[in-house]
């Protein structure tokens, strides 16, 4: 996270500090809209955006000193974000509001004078850099083979240092980056490979998923919001050890295709 530097949003007006950034860590540079009950927004030079206006927090972001009321970080206020590049996908994210206006306290993860850093997960058209490697879902539910949307998929290296995750669309698409894989691995028998395993699970919250019918050829339609937490669905733990098992290797690109059981 970075500073809040910038002196003329430190009068109180600005409510938080938005850094978006892509699997790599990279900011996100390309246009983003923000939809917010009563948000507005400011975008800098940098690609950060400044929150000026929420819902239920009018007089205290019009206040030139930070009113006692409401209590620090006791409204979540939801924001849709919606990148607008073919290579992110777009997103919900829970902001908690007001931030804390205490000098003191600026070096905290809550404090108005941080920044709040936001991962923009990979769309079906991320391309790879460097030594990633990326898995190309498509995830059926499996009794009726309907494709489905909004599932968070997630994957895990066996050793457990490597991790990626993803959101399928309404073709049930997900491409998972694993942003720097090493170009090889300890093996048996003091030797090296060149991939490693790891295990892929899907998750679906009850409330957000949908489940399409097969399509081929037409352009995916645009999603409005509101959109998916990947944070919220991901709050559910991930059983890795009974996942689908697949092999990921630096600089590749790798087809998976998962079948989705319905408790």
């Amino acid at each position: 996270m970075t500073a809040m530097l910038s002196p003329d949003l430190l009068d109180r007006r600005a409510l938080a500090w938005l850094r978006l950034v892509d699997v790599y860590g990279r900011p996100v540079t390309a246009p983003v809209h923000t939809y917010g009950e009563g948000v507005t927004t400011v975008r800098k030079a940098d690609g950060s955006i400044a929150v000026l206006s929420a819902a239920g927090l009018e007089d205290y972001s019009a206040s030139l000193l930070a009113p006692s009321s409401p209590a620090v970080a006791s409204r979540r206020i939801s924001l849709d974000l919606e990148p607008q590049s073919a290579e992110l996908d777009a997103r919900r994210f829970e902001l908690r509001l007001p931030r804390d206006p205490d000098p003191a306290k600026a070096d905290r993860a809550g404090s108005i004078f941080r920044s709040v850093e936001i991962e923009m997960l990979p769309s079906s058209g991320a391309r790879l850099a460097g030594s990633a490697c990326a898995l190309r879902v498509t995830v059926r539910r499996k009794s009726d083979k309907k494709l489905v949307e909004h599932a968070l998929v997630r994957a895990q290296s066996e050793d457990g240092q490597f991790s990626a995750r993803g959101l399928t669309d309404p073709r049930g698409e997900a491409t998972l980056i694993f942003p720097a894989l090493p170009i090889a691995f300890p093996g048996a028998g003091a030797n090296l490979r060149t991939d490693i395993n790891a295990r892929v699970v899907v998750t679906v919250d009850a409330e957000s998923v949908k489940f399409n019918s097969a399509q081929a050829g037409p352009p995916k339609a645009r999603r409005t919001p509101p959109f998916v937490d990947p944070d919220d669905v991901g709050s559910a733990a991930a059983d890795f050890a009974s996942g689908t098992q697949v092999t990921i290797t630096a600089g590749r690109e790798v087809p998976v295709a998962l079948e989705w059981v319905q408790p």
